[in-house]
C-alpha cells in the first residue's frame, strides 16, 4: 500500500492539473465569447442606428421635396385636372405635367432617387417619371403602402417589394378639400441605401436578404433572375448587385457565406431582430451583422447583411490561444510546485499565479475584493484607467473611491449592484460610471462574478473596460439624427416628438401651450439674387436671433427649407402673440449682414394654441399652417392666428 501511495498521488496531481487546465480553457473560452458578443452587440447596434438615420435622412429630403411641390399651386391644379379627366385630354395633361416636372425628376436622380410616380385615389398609376409610357395599372392589390394610405391619409415610408423594384418607398397623400385624390411616391433602391451606409460605415460589404415568398408572389421573373438563393437559409434570396458598384476592398464573400450556412440561423432570422455573429476565415476575424427590414404592414421583408473584417475579433481569437498556451505553461509549472510544496500552499500560490498571469496580460481593469470590501488584488490596467496608484487602491475602499451611483453615493458596499449580485452567487454585467483620481467620470462596462471556494463565496472579481469612445459615438449619432446641420436647431423629427410630448402634457395638466409656423417672405428671391450661401446665412441669422428671444423651455425647430416651427409650453395666446411680433419685428429691423452684403428679410407667422381634443400633432400643425397661409395671403410680414 505504501509503494502505491506515491503513484496514486502522482495520478491525483495529474488529474488535478488536467482538471485545472480544462477549467482554465473553459473560462478563457467563455471570456472570449463574452468579449466577442459584447463587441458584436455594440457593432450591430451602431449599424442599426446608422441604417435608421440614413432612412430618416431620405425621409426628411422627401418631406421637403413634397412640401416644395405643394407650394406650387399650378402643378397641383394641373395634376387635379388630369386626374378628373379621361381620354385624350388626360394624355395631354399627363404629358404637360411630365414636362413641367422633368427638371425636378432630374434633381431627384442626381440624389440617387430614380423612382417617382403619382397614383390615383384607387391605387392605379397615373404618371411614372421613370417609365412615363406605363400607366393605368392598378397597384393596390400588391402595395400595402397604398392600402394603408387609403385607410389613413398621412405620409409614411418603409420597405416594399414591387414587380420590378425592391427598395424603400416614401408615400405622401394628395388632398383636395379634405378628400384623398391620389398620392405621390418616391423610392430609393437598396443599392442607393447601401451606398449611403457605405459612406457612413466605410469598409463594409452590404448584402440584402429578401423573403423568398414575398419576392416570388409579387416580383416579375426579370427581377427574380437578378437574385440568387441565399445559402444561409432557404427562406431568403440574396441581392448582391450593389457590390459591383462598391469601392470597398473585395471580401471572401462566398467563403464567409459558407461559414454562416454551417450554423442554423432559422430561428434568429425568423425572430425579426438585429443580431451579429463572428466568423473566422484563414485566421482572420469578420463580423456578420443582420439588420431587419420591415415592410409597411409590419411583416419582416428581409435583412441587411453587413460583412466586415474585424481586427479586434482576430485579436480576441489570438489572445485566447495565447492565454491558453500561457495557462498550459502555468499549470505545468504549478504541477512542479505541487510536487515540492504542501497542498494548501500550492493552492494559494496557484490562485495568485493564475490571477497575475491573466490580470496583467489583458487591457481591462481587474480588481478582487473580499466579502467585506477589502482589496485583495488589482492589476496594472486598473491603475492606468483610474489614475490611482496601487497603494491607494489597496489601502482605501475601492467602492467609495471608484464607483459613482449618479447621485446615490450613499449606497453601501453590499447595496452596490456590482457586488450585491456577486455576493448572492450571481454574475453582474452592465454599464456604470467610475470616478478617476482627478474626479472625472469614466463610463465603463463592468462584469463581476463571485469567487467560490469549498462552496462558499470568498470574494468578488470585477472586470471593467473604458467605453468612452462608444458613448461618444452614440451621442454623436443621436445628435445627427435630431439636429438640423445648417442652423443647429432640432430637425423635423425631433420637433414633432417634442410637440407630441407637449400635447400629452398640456392635456394632462390643463395648461395652455402655443405653436407657431414661421416662413420667410419671398425667400426664393434671396437665393436667386444673392446665391444659396446667402440664403444659408439668412437662415442661420434668423436661428441665432430667434433663439435669443426665447426661454429655456421654448423649442425652435427647422422643419425643412425656410420653414420653421416654434413651441411655447405654458404660454397663452396673448403671450405668444407678443413673442411672435417681437421675432417678426426683430428680423425686419436687423437684416442679415455679410462681409459685403446687407440682406433684408421679413417673416409671415401662423399661430395657434394646442387643443385638448387634438388627437395627434397633425391637427395643431395644420391649424398653424392655415394661419401661416392667411398671413401670406393678407400681405405677408404679419402674424395671424387660427
Amino acid at each position: 500500500m505504501s509503494k502505491e501511495s506515491p503513484k496514486i498521488r502522482r495520478i491525483s496531481y495529474i488529474l488535478v492539473l488536467a482538471g485545472l487546465f480544462l477549467g482554465m480553457a473553459l473560462f478563457l473560452n467563455a471570456n472570449r465569447k463574452d468579449k466577442e458578443q459584447l463587441y458584436l452587440n455594440n457593432t450591430v447596434t451602431l449599424l442599426s442606428t446608422i441604417y435608421h438615420a440614413s432612412l430618416d435622412r431620405y425621409a426628411l429630403a422627401m418631406d421637403t421635396f413634397y412640401t416644395g411641390l405643394l407650394r406650387r399651386p399650378e402643378l397641383l391644379t394641373l395634376l387635379q385636372a388630369g386626374i378628373h379627366s379621361d381620354g385624350m385630354e388626360r394624355l395631354i395633361l399627363r404629358e404637360t405635367l411630365y414636362q413641367q416636372l422633368l427638371p425636378d425628376y432630374h434633381d431627384l436622380q442626381s440624389r440617387g432617387i430614380h423612382q417617382w410616380q403619382f397614383h390615383l385615389a384607387d391605387g392605379s398609376s397615373y404618371l411614372r417619371f421613370h417609365a412615363p409610357g406605363i400607366h393605368g395599372d392598378n397597384l393596390l392589390p400588391v402595395r400595402p403602402s397604398l392600402q394603408q394610405m387609403q385607410a389613413q391619409h398621412v405620409p409614411r415610408y418603409g420597405f416594399e417589394v414591387g414587380r420590378l423594384f425592391i427598395g424603400f418607398r416614401f408615400l405622401h397623400p394628395l388632398i383636395d378639400q379634405g378628400e384623398l385624390i391620389g398620392s405621390m411616391e418616391t423610392a430609393v433602391s437598396f443599392q442607393q441605401v447601401s451606398q449611403s451606409l457605405s459612406d457612413l460605415a466605410p469598409g463594409q460589404a452590404f448584402l440584402f436578404l429578401l423573403q423568398r415568398k414575398t419576392v416570388e408572389d409579387i416580383s416579375f421573373n426579370e427581377l427574380r433572375r437578378q437574385l440568387r438563393p441565399a445559402i444561409i437559409s432557404d427562406d431568403f434570396l440574396l441581392d448582391d448587385r450593389n457590390l459591383a458598384l462598391s469601392d470597398n476592398a473585395p471580401l471572401p464573400l462566398d467563403a464567409l457565406l459558407d461559414q454562416l450556412a454551417r450554423d442554423d440561423l432559422s430561428s434568429k432570422l425568423a425572430a425579426g431582430r438585429h443580431f451579429a455573429l463572428a466568423i473566422y476565415h484563414q485566421s482572420l476575424g469578420y463580423s456578420a451583422s443582420f439588420i431587419p427590414i420591415h415592410s409597411f404592414d409590419g411583416s419582416l421583408g428581409g435583412y441587411i447583411l453587413a460583412l466586415h473584417p474585424e481586427p479586434l475579433l482576430t485579436s480576441i481569437q489570438w489572445e485566447f490561444y495565447s492565454s491558453l498556451g500561457i495557462s498550459l505553461l502555468a499549470i505545468l509549472l504549478l504541477g512542479w510546485l505541487l510536487l515540492s510544496l504542501h497542498q494548501q500552499r500550492q493552492r494559494v500560490l496557484q490562485q495568485k499565479l493564475r490571477l497575475d498571469a491573466i490580470g496583467q496580460a489583458v487591457g481591462e481593469g481587474i480588481y478582487v475584493l473580499d466579502p467585506s470590501g477589502h482589496t485583495l488584488y488589482i492589476n496594472a490596467a486598473t491603475c492606468r484607467l483610474t489614475g490611482f496608484n496601487a497603494e491607494k487602491l489597496y489601502s482605501g475602499n475601492i467602492h467609495q473611491l471608484l464607483h459613482s451611483h449618479e447621485g446615490k453615493d450613499e449606497l453601501s458596499f453590499k447595496q452596490c449592484p456590482i457586488f450585491s449580485a456577486a455576493l448572492q452567487g450571481q454574475t453582474y454585467e452592465g454599464d456604470e460610471l467610475f470616478r478617476t483620481r482627478t474626479g472625472d467620470l469614466l463610463p465603463v462596462v463592468v462584469t463581476s462574478r463571485p469567487m467560490i471556494e469549498n462552496g462558499s463565496i470568498t470574494g468578488v472579481v470585477t472586470v471593467f473596460r473604458d467605453i468612452s469612445e462608444r458613448k461618444e459615438n452614440e451621442r454623436k449619432l443621436e445628435l445627427l439624427a435630431t439636429t438640423d446641420p445648417l442652423t443647429g436647431l432640432c430637425n423635423r423629427r425631433a420637433f414633432i416628438e417634442r410637440l407630441h410630448k407637449e400635447q400629452r402634457l398640456s392635456q394632462r395638466l390643463q395648461h395652455e401651450s402655443a405653436l407657431m409656423m414661421i416662413d420667410f417672405d419671398h425667400f426664393k428671391q434671396i437665393n436667386d439674387q444673392y446665391g444659396h450661401q446667402a440664403g444659408d446665412d439668412v437662415l442661420q441669422h434668423f436661428a441665432h436671433m430667434a433663439t435669443g428671444c426665447l426661454r429655456e423651455t421654448d423649442l425652435l425647430g427647422r422643419l425643412g427649407g425656410e420653414e420653421f416651427a416654434l413651441l411655447l409650453p405654458g404660454t397663452d395666446l396673448e403671450g405668444a402673440l407678443h413673442l411672435a411680433e417681437r421675432i417678426r419685428a426683430c428680423l425686419e429691423q436687423h437684416p442679415t449682414r455679410t462681409e459685403d452684403l446687407q440682406i433684408p428679410m421679413t417673416l409671415s407667422i401662423g399661430l395657434t394654441l394646442l387643443h385638448n381634443d387634438d388627437r395627434d400633432t397633425s391637427a395643431a400643425l395644420s391649424r398653424a399652417d392655415k394661419a401661416l397661409y392667411q398671413a401670406k395671403s393678407r400681405g405677408r410680414n404679419r402674424v395671424e392666428t387660427a
